[in-house]
């Protein structure tokens, strides 16, 4: 692979824009529920919770557990988290074609993954799907104060990485208005 263009950042999201996820997210909530004693849920009354950020997840597909307050979150976060990282990779593959798209693009610039799902699950993710040494960062839903749409995920992005936005033009692409919103706000070109 040739040397990226360093001038450049491309932000890529992770959740329906690189692979699908939606499978593996549903499983780890279904046996996260079972293991807290929870009556099952069928996987679409899971499945529309699973791409709109985690915590919406956690209040989503257990409500019934959280209860008032929601003083259990952490619980479920934390639970949620360790079986997801466990099996992060069951059924998640590439979108057909992302494979060469992001070695394609790695060559133009500095590429980061920037997803409201957690770095280390991320980070987990992108190595089993062999493109994580593609990436010159990745800043997850936990890497910072505030989550997509809020710009400071692709600044901290482009902190780690040493870009310089005087010097060069910055790229997001993602699927969701949260990545349109994120691009405009950092200043950058939105796909």
């Amino acid at each position: 692979m040739a040397e990226p263009d360093r001038r450049n950042l491309i932000g890529i999201d992770l959740d329906g824009t690189i692979e699908d996820s939606r499978n593996d997210m549903v499983a780890a909530a279904a046996r996260v529920r079972d293991a807290l004693g929870l009556a099952p849920r069928a996987d679409e009354l899971l499945r529309p919770y699973v791409n709109g950020g985690m915590e919406a997840l956690y209040r989503a597909c257990f409500d019934d557990y959280l209860g008032p307050g929601n003083h259990r979150l952490r619980t479920v976060q934390e639970a949620y988290e360790a079986d997801y990282l466990a099996n992060v990779q069951v059924d998640t593959t590439l979108y057909d074609g992302m494979a060469e798209a992001l070695h394609g693009l790695a060559e133009l610039g500095i590429l980061v993954c920037v997803t409201n799902k957690p770095e280390r699950i991320s980070r987990a993710l992108l190595d089993a799907l062999g493109v994580g040494d593609l990436f010159g960062s990745v800043v997850g839903g936990d890497s910072c104060e505030q989550t997509k749409p809020h710009p400071v995920m692709l600044q901290t992005a482009a902190i780690r990485c040493g870009f310089d936005r005087a010097r060069g033009a910055a790229f997001m692409i993602g699927d969701t208005n949260a990545d349109i919103q994120l691009a405009r706000a950092y200043g950058a070109n939105a796909i």
